[in-house]
């Protein structure tokens, strides 16, 4: 079987790029050994210019750093890349088209992983607000008629407490998540749950996947774009993914 290198493009947050890798080794089916574990390159670059600034302020627009640091790890032998934040993957279309390195869409991935365990599901979304505002999700969910739910003004306002509050949010706080953020999490996750009827939610940022690592969670089924990404790439790179 032909083995493929990965090329892991993570900083953004840097945090969220080591919790990726650790979930490729996590979910390596077949490990018993270092010889079987997928080879794979992690630039991690934190200066890349903040994806939520750009869509939401329109800032310095991330696509051209980001696609030469995926075209760094193609330098160094790359097979196929990935880049480790949803908000990133509003550009994903502009970046694709400034590199030569094959590309897996994060996003696409999540979409086809609901086509196949919840067709016609409504799904909930945690995210950046600049992730929520954008259409990212729906515009890759709607054929296969998944409608995704967002949580209200407020309850957004929170979500980005949790993901970028200086005192307990999980950029603040690394590896490590603050009690507070995984209640934010939990209040306004089961709030969506009361006023919309969402079972499904999707972790649409990578912090967020930190928090949660359980795939069924509060009774809530878990969608993590993290973890079906590191399948996803173990499988490219001709191992077998633990499911």
């Amino acid at each position: 079987m032909t083995r493929r290198k990965i090329g892991i493009l993570g900083g953004m947050g840097t945090a969220a790029g080591l919790y990726f890798t650790q979930k490729l080794i996590e979910l390596n089916a077949a490990a018993g050994k270092d010889s079987d574990h997928p080879s794979f390159i992690l630039y991690s670059d934190p200066h890349i210019p903040s994806r939520v600034d750009a869509y939401l302020s329109n800032t310095t627009s991330p696509s051209r750093a980001i696609a030469s640091s995926l075209d760094k790890l193609s330098s160094l032998g790359a097979d196929f890349g990935v880049v480790i934040c949803n908000t990133a993957h509003i550009y994903f279309d502009e970046i694709e088209q400034q590199v030569e390195l094959p590309l897996i869409n994060m996003i696409g991935n999540v979409a086809q992983h609901v086509a196949l365990t919840a067709p016609g599901k409504t799904i909930g979304l945690l995210a950046t607000t600049a992730t929520a505002r954008s259409s990212l999700y729906p515009r890759h969910f709607s054929s296969a008629g998944n409608a995704i739910a967002l949580p209200g003004e407020a309850d957004q306002e929170l979500i980005t407490a949790a993901i970028f509050d200086p005192a307990f949010g999980i950029k603040a706080t690394g590896t490590s998540v603050h009690p507070r953020a995984r209640q934010i999490i939990g209040e306004v996750a089961a709030r969506m749950r009361s006023e919309q009827g969402v079972q499904h939610l999707i972790l649409g940022c990578t912090e967020l996947s930190m928090a949660i690592s359980d795939e069924s969670w509060n009774d809530f089924t878990i969608i993590d774009p993290v973890k079906l990404l590191a399948r996803t790439c173990l499988q490219r790179a001709g191992f077998t993914a633990l499911h």
